[in-house]
């Protein structure tokens, strides 16, 4: 008998995936002296080019949140037991209502949704019940509680969920399946000391029931691996790929399809090692594999990306770029481009990276464009997970100086996270940095004021006083202020963002010269005479005397 599922203010018309987006901070320097502050390197907000990892290593954001619409778990759990086919169904009907609500900006009635739910599966495991029907409904809820950025819910459920799947045996069908999904939680949530448990368990129970050297274990095998991302764990994340990769060579042989995803793993270990020989070695066996088994599921392709890679480390740019574009034409034609595959949209989001570090703007801009338009069918336009694809997209052109074209992307952006996540939320502080920087490029300043004031009320409420995106948003405030010649509270703010930024980053960090010029035009302007000499001497210094600021 199943429990039963509390609907109330549901909407049926409609369901969109989601993603709550944490973005990373630092869009944009406002720089006011270019003559001493073009030769520090730009820095760009979309995907560092040289920390790709596929699904379990996603370094890129404040919180590694990813939530995905697709309960892969549970379509699985079909398979075994037709009594919870219609209780499924129910399930994904009460994820859709709720995903409806979030949509259309009612979270009040999203969390009563939730709240009801919950109050009904903890009045059974108060009568003692906990079964994978529950486990079931809390993975539901889990995912629904994160959607709404409620992280109390979130841990306390997962700690029910724990006990749940303590006291389920280990032939109980899917166990492992549970285990692994609890850990992809725990990681995205940052807590990889319970992810690492939940992962190990999970190959304990397929290592019982089918050997250790069973093509099974593969997938909890590759989550675990993913888990060591430190440089120090290395060896450790190594050592698990070598496994994965003995067991498919002993039970599928050298050349099994399976094998490319731990070699291309050990071949980014390596890069990230500095050591491109190596890491050559197992893409190029990686791309072999794939070319032998004539490239099902575009493996070829994202293998020819991964030896771009390999180009791009050894300094040959050309050959990355053609490489790159080898590798996306393959994609483009394997069917595979408009699946939604995270891994794949890793790759094209590294290669669009790439064409903006090595200056190809151009491509990178018809990348990311493609890229955006690519989601906007795949999850419709109103999606918050937009949000990051039209930020990378709108860093791209503000790395080309085109502010004004994004300034639409931004306000976009800003309306999504609003929508979705509240006005207060903390990463709606992001596209309002952003965009408060545009407007300011623009000459916008006094609504660019208006969002870099909210972009620091809202961090001032969600972080510590010296956090460095305080430190950000107080330098930005401070260079709009100043374009609007509000120069006392101006200068208090840019020696609030040094003092923060010195902490975090150090006293010799090249990106305080952004701060220490505007420092220098503020009291310029201020008519401190007296207290411009040392500024502009720490500056030059930082330079190394290149630069051109009149004492």
């Amino acid at each position: 008998m199943t429990m039963e599922l509390r609907h109330c203010c549901c909407q049926d018309n409609y369901t969109v995936g989601f993603r709550v987006l944490h973005p990373p901070g630092g869009w944009a320097q406002l720089s006011h002296r270019k003559s001493s502050c073009s030769s520090l390197p730009n820095r760009l907000a979309s995907v560092k080019f040289d920390s790709l990892r596929l699904v379990h290593n996603n370094k890129h954001f404040l919180s590694q949140i990813r939530i995905e619409s697709k309960q892969i778990l549970l379509k699985n759990m079909e398979e075994f037991s037709d009594d919870l086919g219609e209780y499924l169904d129910e399930l994904r009907s009460l994820q859709k209502s709720v995903e409806n609500l979030i949509e259309a900006g009612d979270r009040v009635n999203a969390k009563a949704l939730v709240k009801a739910n919950y109050k009904s599966l903890l009045e059974q495991l108060d009568q003692g019940n906990g079964g994978l029907e529950h486990a079931a409904m809390l993975d539901t809820l889990i995912q629904l509680n994160l959607m709404l950025h409620d992280g109390d819910a979130v841990h306390q459920m997962l700690k029910q969920m724990k006990n749940i799947l303590a006291n389920i045996g280990v032939h109980e069908p899917y166990l492992d399946a549970f285990l692994e999904h609890v850990g992809n939680v725990y990681l995205l949530l940052g807590n990889k000391e319970e992810a690492l448990y939940c992962y190990n368990r999970s190959v304990a129970v397929q290592e019982s029931l089918s050997g250790e050297n069973s093509p099974e274990l593969v997938g909890s095998l590759l989550a675990l691996a993913g888990v060591y991302t430190e440089p120090e764990e290395r060896e450790k994340g190594k050592a698990i790929y070598n496994r994965i990769i003995h067991i498919l060579e002993g039970s599928k042989g050298e050349a099994c399809e399976e094998l490319g995803a731990p070699l291309l793993h050990l071949g980014y270990i390596s890069l990230e090692e500095n050591n491109p020989e190596e890491a050559e070695v197992h893409i190029r066996r990686a791309l072999n594999i794939a070319e032998q088994n004539k490239g099902k599921g575009g493996s070829i392709g994202v293998a020819t990306c991964g030896l771009a890679r390999i180009k791009y480390a050894k300094g040959d740019h050309d050959k990355a770029a053609e490489l790159y574009h080898s590798g996306l034409d393959i994609l483009r034609k394997s069917g595979l481009w408009a699946t939604g595959d995270i891994a794949l949209e890793s790759v094209k989001m590294e290669a669009a990276e790439f064409f903006s570090v090595v200056g190809r703007t151009k491509e990178a801009q018809d990348l990311w464009e493609e890229v955006l338009h690519e989601k906007e069918r795949s999850i419709g336009v109103n999606s918050p997970r937009l949000v990051v694809h039209l930020q990378n997209l709108a860093t791209s052109y503000a790395q080309d100086g085109k502010f004004e074209r994004c300034e639409p992307l931004l306000r976009r952006s800003l309306k999504l996270l609003t929508t979705s996540l509240g006005p207060t939320a903390p990463q709606v502080s992001i596209p309002l940095e952003f965009l408060a920087t545009t407007l300011h490029h623009l000459g916008q300043n006094l609504e660019a004021e208006s969002l870099a004031r909210q972009c620091l009320n809202i961090r001032e409420k969600n972080f510590p006083d010296d956090h460095l995106l305080i430190g950000e948003a107080s330098n930005i405030l401070a260079s709009v202020l100043h374009a609007n010649s509000r120069n006392d509270e101006a200068l208090n703010l840019a020696w609030r963002a040094l003092h923060i930024k010195e902490k975090h980053l150090g006293k010799n960090n090249k990106q305080l010269a952004f701060v220490l010029d505007l420092l220098l035009d503020i009291m310029d302007d201020l008519g401190k005479t007296k207290e411009v000499k040392p500024v502009l001497d720490r500056l030059d210094a930082l330079l190394g005397g290149s630069s051109m600021i009149a004492p």
